[in-house]
C-alpha cells in the first residue's frame, strides 16, 4: 500500500496545495533520456530537464499570528533545463504567493497557479509532465498555431493555469466539498495605468471558479474559467469537469472541457478536449494509462489525439525512475499539435504529420 500512495503521488504530481513549515526548501530534479521523432523532421537521442515533471526550486514559509491566523508565503520557480549551464539563469516563475490562512479558508495574491491548474494536477494522470496526451492538446491552445480560435484556458499547461496580479480565495472543507475564486486584475502588464482618461478601456482581466467534492475513493471537480477584454470580440469562457475514483486495484481519471470564444459563425464554435486515465499497481511499481483527444469545431481537420503507456518505478518515497512512450497523431489542416508538451517545430512538421518519443529517466524530490 506505502508502494502504491508513493507511485500516485508522483504521477499526479499535484503540488497545488503545499503544508507549509516555518520555513522550507523544496525542489524536484528530473532527467531524461529521449528519444523524440515526427514526420518531416529529424529525430533525435537527446538528455532532457523535465520528464515526469518540470525541475524547479523554491522556498515556503508560515509564520503563526494572532486570532488563529497563518500568514504564509511561497516562492517557486522552474528551472528550464538542467542539462545546460543556463538551467538556473533562466529560470522562471511558477508561483510568487503571499496570503493569510485562518478557520475562513486562505485569501492570497501574486503571480498564481490558479484553480485551473490544480484541476489539471489532479485528474490529469500525467499532468507536469512531457509525456502528457492532454497538455499536449491544451498547450497547443495556447499557441494559437492551426489551433482555431479558441485557446484552451483550462489545464495544468493551459493559458490560464496561472496568472499575474492576481487575488484568489480557497474555502475550508466543508464535509468534502470546497470551492475556490481566482481574479487576474491585469493579465497584461499594468492594464489601463498609464493610459489617458479618455482612451478606450484596455484591461484584460480573467476568472476562475471552481467546486470539488472528495470523498474516500472519489473526487469531482468543476471549473469554470473567462477572460474579459473591453477591446475584443474573442474573450473566451470554458467549462471543465474532471472525476476519479480508486477501485483499489486502478485508479481511473477523466476530463472534459469545452472552450468558446465570442466570435460569430464557425469561428466561434465550441471546441472540446477530452481525457481518459489509469494508475494501475504492477508488482513495486504501477503503470500509468492516458488518452487524450480534442474536437476542434472552429477550424476544420485540426483535431488532435495522443496517447501514453508508462511504468514507474517507486525507489524511494522521493524518487521514482520511469520509463515511457507518448504519440501524438493531428488533422491535416493543423502541425500544431506534438509530443513534448507541442514543443517540436510546427515549422517543420507535416500538417497532420504524427510524433512519438521515448522517455527513460528519473525523478527526485527534495
Amino acid at each position: 500500500m506505502q508502494k502504491k500512495i508513493i507511485t500516485l503521488a508522483v504521477v499526479a504530481a499535484a503540488f497545488s496545495a503545499p503544508a507549509f513549515a516555518d520555513s522550507t526548501v523544496y525542489g524536484v530534479l528530473d532527467a531524461a533520456v529521449v528519444s523524440a521523432s515526427a514526420d518531416g523532421q529529424k529525430s533525435q537521442l537527446l538528455t532532457v530537464s523535465g520528464g515526469l515533471s518540470a525541475s524547479r526550486l523554491g522556498v515556503k514559509a508560515s509564520e503563526e499570528l494572532d486570532g488563529g491566523l497563518k500568514a504564509i508565503a511561497v516562492l517557486e520557480y522552474g528551472l528550464a533545463d538542467t542539462q545546460t549551464k543556463d538551467g538556473l539563469t533562466t529560470a522562471t516563475a511558477r508561483q510568487q504567493l503571499l496570503g493569510l490562512a485562518g478557520s475562513f479558508g486562505t485569501v492570497a495574491t501574486g503571480y498564481l497557479q490558479t484553480t485551473g491548474y490544480d484541476w489539471g494536477s489532479k485528474y490529469d494522470v500525467t499532468a507536469g509532465s512531457s509525456i502528457s496526451p492532454l497538455q499536449n492538446i491544451t498547450y497547443a491552445g495556447s499557441a494559437g498555431a492551426g489551433n482555431g480560435n479558441t485557446n484552451f484556458l483550462i489545464g495544468s499547461k493551459a493559458v490560464a493555469s496561472r496568472a499575474q496580479r492576481a487575488l484568489a480565495y480557497i474555502s475550508p472543507d466543508f464535509g468534502g466539498f470546497s470551492f475556490a475564486v481566482n481574479y487576474s486584475t491585469a493579465l497584461v502588464g499594468t492594464g489601463n495605468l498609464g493610459l489617458a482618461s479618455t482612451a478606450a478601456d484596455n484591461n484584460v482581466t480573467a476568472a476562475l471558479a471552481s467546486a470539488n467534492y472528495d470523498n474516500g475513493p472519489l473526487s469531482v471537480g468543476l471549473v469554470y474559467a473567462g477572460t474579459s477584454n473591453p477591446a475584443s470580440t474573442s474573450n473566451v469562457t470554458e467549462y471543465a469537469l474532471g472525476a476519479s475514483y480508486d477501485f483499489g486495484v486502478a485508479t481511473l481519471k477523466g476530463t472534459f472541457q469545452s472552450s468558446k470564444n465570442g466570435q460569430t459563425g464557425t469561428l466561434g464554435s465550441a471546441d472540446s478536449a477530452y481525457s481518459l486515465g489509469a494508475v494501475i499497481p504492477a508488482g513495486p511499481g504501477a503503470v500509468a494509462l492516458s488518452y487524450a483527444a480534442s474536437n476542434i469545431a472552429s477550424l476544420s481537420n485540426s483535431n488532435a489525439s495522443g496517447y501514453t503507456v508508462g511504468y514507474l518505478q517507486g525507489l524511494s518515497k522521493t524518487t521514482t525512475a520511469y520509463v515511457a512512450y507518448s504519440g501524438m497523431s493531428q488533422g491535416t489542416a493543423t502541425r500544431a499539435y506534438s509530443v513534448d508538451n507541442s514543443a517540436l517545430s510546427a515549422a517543420t512538421l507535416t500538417a497532420g504529420g504524427n510524433s512519438s518519443m521515448i522517455a527513460l529517466g528519473l525523478n527526485k524530490k527534495f
